[in-house]
């Protein structure tokens, strides 16, 4: 069954869907909720202990309680750590159960069959919107008051450090499912040169959750980054999905290679991988293709210059100004821009 012949219903199931992002977001924040006052309660029970132990320690010290109270507080510290073990090692499996639960109702909603290219499209495009949602949101679980703000910079920094891990599985979950609903309508439609691009953005966008945030051009150095994120292992899964989504171009490339939008898709594709000389190759292929393309000449000059190449950014920008395109002075700002 091709797409047109599903008869699906898009903009009714992406306006039923998206009602499931508050609830589902709502679950997601009492599991983080329940995780901080299981810590704040065993720090408050170890506090009250040690106050206890300090105003009546010359007390204490005299009798056999004083070992029975060190005894409490040492199995109050043992308990924790125990059951922070545990803790820790159930939370993966909540959070695919709270994945697996939204897109159990996302099907519902669809009347979800496989081997429907139509269902499988909306099933990926939902679960990539909702990690979508969740972007930087480590960030927001400790909001200060107005009259506190100057403490922002650090309850964000101590949101992260303890939230992080548990966005970026969550996150991790939902665009894995998006890039193994694209693989279903591959096998349905295997020919068709629009699905092969839709899996090179999915799997576009699960490397972008590797990737290392230094990279890229938006990057705040002001915003503490867990030092996780620029860890050998990040860096071989964001090689390993990279290689995966340039296959892909690879067959785009085989099927339409005088495609311009082809080679355009390939170039943003490279943009958001990070891989900046195979961009400019694309945008060269497309300048062959379309000699006129003023945009294009403009994005190839950029790249130029961000990559040292100024003599060809300065070709590219006297022909932008004797074109009189309305953008070449931009351009020329961006001479010496290149770094190693």
């Amino acid at each position: 069954m091709t797409i047109a012949e599903a008869g699906f219903d898009k903009q009714h199931y992406q306006t039923q869907v998206s009602r499931l992002w508050t609830p589902t977001l709502r679950s997601f924040s009492r599991l983080i909720r329940a995780s901080l006052f299981f810590n704040l309660i065993f720090l408050l029970l170890a506090t009250v202990e040690i106050a206890l132990f300090l105003s009546f320690f010359a007390l204490l010290s005299q009798s056999t309680v004083l070992a029975f109270t060190l005894a409490i507080f040492f199995l109050t510290i043992f308990s924790y750590f125990v059951v922070r073990l545990y803790v820790q090692a159930k939370r993966p499996e909540q959070l695919l159960d709270l994945c697996e639960e939204y897109l159990e109702r996302c099907k519902e909603i669809i009347r979800y069959q496989e081997g429907i290219p139509e269902h499988h499209i909306a099933l990926a495009n939902v679960a990539h919107k909702f990690a979508a949602t969740l972007h930087e949101r480590e960030y927001l679980f400790f909001t200060p008051p107005f009259f506190l703000k100057p403490l922002a910079p650090t309850l964000e920094k101590f949101s992260c450090f303890c939230y992080w891990k548990d966005i970026h599985r969550l996150k991790e979950l939902l665009l894995t499912t998006s890039v193994e609903e694209h693989l279903k309508v591959v096998q349905c439609e295997p020919t068709n040169l629009e699905v092969h691009a839709a899996l090179a953005n999915a799997y576009v966008m699960l490397s972008s959750l590797y990737a290392d945030p230094r990279k890229y051009h938006d990057y705040d150095e002001e915003r503490w980054v867990p030092p996780e994120r620029y860890a050998d292992e990040m860096q071989a899964k964001f090689r390993a999905i990279a290689k995966r989504a340039i296959e892909e171009f690879k067959i785009l490339n085989d099927y339409a290679p005088d495609d311009p939008w082809v080679h355009v898709q390939l170039a943003y594709s490279y943009h958001d991988l990070q891989m900046p000389e195979e961009e400019i190759r694309e945008y060269e292929t497309v300048l062959k293709l379309r000699p006129q393309d003023k945009d294009t000449l403009f994005k190839l000059g950029m790249l130029y210059f961000h990559q040292g190449m100024n003599a060809k950014g300065l070709s590219i920008y006297e022909m932008l100004k004797h074109t009189n395109y309305k953008k070449a002075e931009s351009l020329i700002k961006f001479y010496g821009s290149y770094e190693d």
